[in-house]
């Protein structure tokens, strides 16, 4: 067996065999072990990024058996890409996460209130005891919810493909809820959607199955592109099937109008827990929707309306989404709402792959386009602004976060000024802005820019209008964030007071050394920026065109 091959099995068994360790640990063993497996993952997936960038797509049969009967990894440009990423925020989050425990959650601890008055409340309502910043769970939960992750992206058949999604579902489920009691509704009403959605892929896998008689993705494909235009019962249940894949899907990732439990999911969720929900969570609902749309189903016609649908409503995501954005006074119900709004941008490109005038352009004289680089293109730009979705939400809810826990608010209004004293913070806030608004030299206008070229040879101009609206929209709504936070004074010339700190002395969580976490990750938003045509060279191996 190759280093390359080993890593695309060690890279789904070592963080999943370290959250196991990690249930036997103290905490400052746990936070050690979260820091050393990061970093393992992290060098894990180089090999597999550059072995899959020279144009090799990998593929490892676990315990030597092949499909249909054993379970197989498999690694091509799409896999590649979302591995990276999710390596490179992970750790990042991870190194966060272990300099400051605080950021893990709650824990109800033995105790008695502090106040004399409150005492008899506490013994009828609730269990005797206080709440203290730290959870000792988040570690192996969040360690399973990558091995998942990886999981999701590396799969090479359906069924596994949904064990994944199920430990990413669960476990995220969980991570939700150690922000205490605030958030156990949220969590609740989320594990509601898991389940829905994965029992809606479950009854859709089971209906390619009983199609293709495999459920290996390559394969299933090749046989539903192979089925005869007289085959309506197989060609009805695929169709049937996409339908109930997609709409779970949707469920999972959040799409308008199906967005209602994101808000006070993301926004009640712990600080180090926040940014892996909006990053990388819900990016592994959006992997397996590429996955299925693209590998699975083919250009079948017979999607044509469904396709439409989905696009409309992920406009109707960008627009719904800005607007609530807009009207939030709050930092992270904000960034929450900018996670619904980014979501509908992923949908847009989904009436390009069976429109049939989507290659009119390719080969003809006077034209430089050559076959499949319509589509290629708008599922770099679909990539390549999810991608940017994951830096730039990721270091925005971090320094969202560290501001809430460290004045116990997130309202805009009382955190006026706040880039004086953490002006770290800020500008990386404003980096992420640059790179959700789609501004030059980010990977969001390089991700806009594919999008947009791709929809005009195609002649979806519709789709200009769109990109356009919503990025006068994100402008809007991260202008109302970032600004304040940038007031020098008031308007006459008063100094400004922020909340008095909420961290105790003895709480070592927030340090200045901890503010460099989103810094990074805001800055990679912007250098990425210059990958857009690598980007589109990586996806090119294994695609389905």
């Amino acid at each position: 067996m190759s280093l390359t091959l080993f890593c695309l099995g060690a890279v789904v068994l070592v963080p999943l065999l370290a959250s196991a360790l990690s249930v036997l640990l103290g905490s400052v063993a746990r936070r050690v072990l979260g820091v050393i497996t990061s970093a393992a993952v992290l060098g894990l997936s180089t090999p597999i990024l550059v072995q899959v960038t020279s144009g090799q797509t990998l593929e490892l049969a676990l315990g030597g058996f092949e499909s249909p009967l054993g379970i197989t990894l498999r690694a091509d440009g799409l896999s590649a890409l979302f591995l990276a990423m999710t390596a490179v925020v992970g750790a990042v989050v991870s190194c966060y996460a272990a300099a400051r425990p605080a950021s893990t959650g709650k824990r109800l601890v033995p105790g008695t209130p502090d106040r004399d008055a409150d005492k008899q409340h506490h013994r009828h309502t609730e269990p005797p005891g206080v709440w203290r910043a730290g959870h000792a769970g988040f570690w192996p939960l969040w360690l399973g919810c990558w091995s998942g992750l990886n999981a999701v992206f590396l799969s090479g058949d359906l069924f596994n493909t949904y064990v994944g999604l199920e430990l990413v579902g669960l476990t995220a489920v969980a991570l939700v809820a150690l922000g205490g009691r605030d958030a156990w509704p949220a969590a609740l009403r989320y594990l509601f959607i898991a389940v829905l959605g994965s029992l809606l892929f479950l009854i859709g896998v089971a209906l390619i199955y009983s199609v293709t008689g495999t459920l290996d993705i390559i394969d299933s494909g090749e046989i539903i592109t192979g089925l005869a235009a007289e085959d309506d019962a197989d060609l009805a249940a695929v169709v049937l099937a996409l339908c109930l894949i997609s709409l779970g899907l949707a469920l999972k990732v959040a799409l308008v109008p199906l967005h209602r439990w994101l808000i006070p999911a993301h926004s009640s969720a712990p600080s180090a827990v926040s940014p892996l929900l909006s990053a990388l969570v819900i990016k592994a609902a959006l992997f397996v929707l590429l996955r299925v749309w693209l590998w699975v189903a083919g250009p079948l016609p017979e999607l044509a309306i469904l396709a439409w649908v989905l696009a409309g409503m992920g406009a109707a995501a960008i627009l719904v989404g800005s607007v609530m954005a807009l009207r939030q006074t709050r930092l992270k119900p904000l960034i929450a709402y900018s996670t619904v709004a980014q979501v509908g941008y992923w949908f847009l490109l989904l009436p390009l792959l069976l429109d049939p005038e989507t290659s009119a352009l390719e080969g003809q004289p006077g034209t430089t386009l050559d076959d499949g680089a319509v589509l290629a293109g708008a599922l770099s730009g679909t990539v390549a602004l999810a991608l940017g979705h994951g830096l730039a939400k990721a270091s925005l809810f971090l320094s969202a976060g560290h501001l809430k826990d460290l004045y116990g608010t997130d309202e805009i209004a009382d955190l006026r000024g706040a880039g004086r004293a953490h002006p770290m913070l800020v500008m990386s806030m404003g980096l992420s802005a640059v790179g959700l608004i789609g501004l030059p030299l980010s990977l969001g206008f390089s991700g806009k820019w594919l999008l947009a070229t791709s929809a005009v040879a195609a002649g979806h101009y519709w789709m200009l209008v769109v990109l356009v609206a919503g990025t006068l929209f994100s402008a809007a709504y991260l202008l109302k964030a970032v600004a304040p936070l940038l007031v020098m004074s008031e308007d006459d010339q008063t100094e400004l007071t922020l909340p008095q700190a909420q961290t105790r002395p003895e709480d070592p969580t927030l340090t200045g050394k901890a503010q460099l976490a989103p810094f990074v990750l805001g800055l990679l938003t912007v250098l990425t920026g210059f990958l857009g045509v690598w980007l589109t060279g990586v996806l090119e191996v294994g695609a389905p065109w």
